[in-house]
């Protein structure tokens, strides 16, 4: 009987079971570097199958290291991957939301086709990453935030590190970030890089108790970029917005550049959090926070943004920042 990796050597789709089993044969390290690599590669040529990204979902949370919070959270999360190297924006946002009284649990990993991931960006700032409960919900309660870096929780993101981090562009374990929390919280504000990722991920949250945002920008972003309309989907519709529809103007793809280097990143992650960013970085920033409330809370749009806003400009975000890195 063919295994799952003979299977797709052959040009074959996964069922749920079988891309479950390749997941588990990839975290026990049955197969070495090569096949992992071509498994990636696999997946590069061709897209993945709603039946598979299931089973790859559910192979990362039955091995993950499982942890219990205390209260009701949000996650921001992207896939990283759209080759548009902005700022770390959903980042930025969740620090904006605590700040606002949002419980967040952030989850996070370095980044393997981009210059900052969100954990590269809160390691060089000081952060120390935490991996127990009870470090986790003492943040929790003291900030509304605490980070998942998801290697911790992930055995098999450690065994595919390197070779992510070798090819440099995005694989299928791009989609299975934003799916995996290890909270598995109830709440979710989700970015992909397409349409088409955005179909796959509706499909699978329709079947789940929780309450979720999908955003993917029409000129590629995994987030509301304003530098064109973006489709958005929930739990009960689907739309696609204007900038302007929400009070914003349309924005350039140069005013949310990221930099070359994780030292311009990290200047402009903190210009961002001491309100001496440019009005286009601060606005994007913003209207991600506020579709994240309004997904957690249900709360008018115009009142999300306002609250978000008065966060970031008043100094509470900073103060947050400041005291959950010296923590």
């Amino acid at each position: 009987m063919e295994t799952s990796f003979e299977k797709l050597y052959h040009g074959y789709t996964l069922s749920e079971s079988e891309a479950y089993q390749l997941l588990n044969s990839i975290c026990r390290e049955d197969l070495n570097a090569t096949q992992i690599a071509s498994v990636l590669a696999f997946y590069i040529k061709r897209p993945i199958t709603v039946n598979e990204l299931i089973g790859f979902r559910n192979a990362l949370l039955d091995l993950c290291q499982p942890i219990s919070l205390s209260k009701v959270c949000i996650d921001l999360c992207g896939t990283g991957g759209d080759h548009k190297n902005t700022f770390n924006i959903s980042t930025l946002s969740s620090f904006v939301l605590a700040s606002a009284g949002i419980p967040v649990a952030k989850h996070g990993n370095y980044g393997s086709s981009s210059v900052s991931g969100s954990s590269d960006i809160l390691k060089y700032l000081g952060y120390e990453f935490k991996s127990t409960s009870d470090e986790l919900n003492r943040q929790l309660d003291q900030y509304s935030l605490c980070f998942l870096h998801a290697p911790l929780f992930h055995p098999a993101l450690k065994v595919v590190s390197k070779q992510r981090k070798d090819l440099r562009v995005r694989t299928f374990f791009n989609l299975l970030g934003p799916l995996v929390n290890p909270a598995k919280v109830t709440k979710r504000y989700l970015g992909v890089y397409s349409l088409d990722v955005a179909r796959l991920y509706n499909y699978i949250l329709q079947q789940e108790n929780c309450d979720y945002v999908i955003v993917n920008s029409i000129d590629g972003y995994d987030e509301v970029s304003l530098t064109s309309p973006f489709r958005y989907i929930s739990n009960s519709t689907e739309k696609t917005v204007e900038p302007y529809d929400l009070g914003f103007e349309t924005i350039s793809q140069m005013d949310i550049y990221g930099g070359s280097t994780i030292e311009e990143s990290s200047k402009l992650f903190l210009n961002v959090l001491q309100n001496r960013s440019t009005k286009a970085q601060k606005d994007v920033v913003i209207i991600n926070s506020a579709l994240a409330m309004q997904c957690y809370n249900g709360c008018d749009l115009e009142s999300a943004i306002g609250k978000c806003r008065e966060a970031l400009e008043s100094g509470k975000t900073n103060s947050l920042f400041k005291a959950i890195i010296q923590n």
